[in-house]
């Protein structure tokens, strides 16, 4: 109950949906939202600046909102984005095993007041089941090692770490684990454990 007595109002259930060319602003200022709030924990430098207006750039969604390799999936509430995931369909090696190729989950971006109700697991489920609907046989995906809480809800939810790579922010290189999930009633070959 809160102080006036009343009962607390509990977030609107999200609905999920594909995204569509005039979501792209929308996309940008959430992606910069979690982008900064993931890798700036000591502070915003100019690089990280840099890379959030130069990669989460509106225009840059616009384009990847044309491109038909790639998929989006919004998470709203109401009719506010707070969660995204970004697939990249065409199979594509999985680092460091470049013989086994699967389905890029490029992105999984929720909102942290949004985090905690399901919805990236909702998200990581649409996007493994349009995966699947590509004939991929996995889905993979990379997370930065200094992000702890990202890495233990992709191993909740299934995905078995396949090694280490390296993302480049600005000339930086930032360590990242590669994540793997087998798609159901699919056959891999190589080195991918789960």
């Amino acid at each position: 109950m809160s102080a006036t007595g009343a009962a607390p109002q509990l977030p609107t259930p999200a609905t999920l949906r594909p995204a569509e060319p005039a979501d792209a602003t929308a996309i940008a200022a959430l992606a910069i939202q979690v982008f900064c709030d993931t890798y700036a924990t000591g502070g915003l430098t100019p690089a990280l600046g840099a890379e959030a207006f130069d990669e989460y750039a509106p225009a840059r969604f616009a384009e990847r909102l044309a491109d038909r390799q790639l998929a989006f999936v919004l998470a709203l509430q109401g009719d506010g984005l707070v969660g995204f995931a970004e697939l990249r369909l065409r199979a594509t090696p999985v680092p460091p095993h470049a013989t086994t190729e699967g389905c890029e989950l490029v992105r999984l971006y929720v909102q942290p007041q949004a985090q905690r109700q399901g919805l990236g697991r909702r998200l990581l489920d649409a996007t493994t089941a349009r995966a699947a609907d590509a004939g991929a046989a996995l889905l993979w995906l990379t997370a930065w090692a200094g992000n702890t809480r990202a890495l233990a809800f992709y191993q909740r939810c299934g995905l078995h770490d396949a090694g280490l790579t390296q993302h480049v922010i600005q000339g930086t290189a930032y360590d990242n684990r590669v994540l793997v999930r087998r798609i159901d009633g699919a056959r891999i070959s190589g080195p991918v454990q789960g």
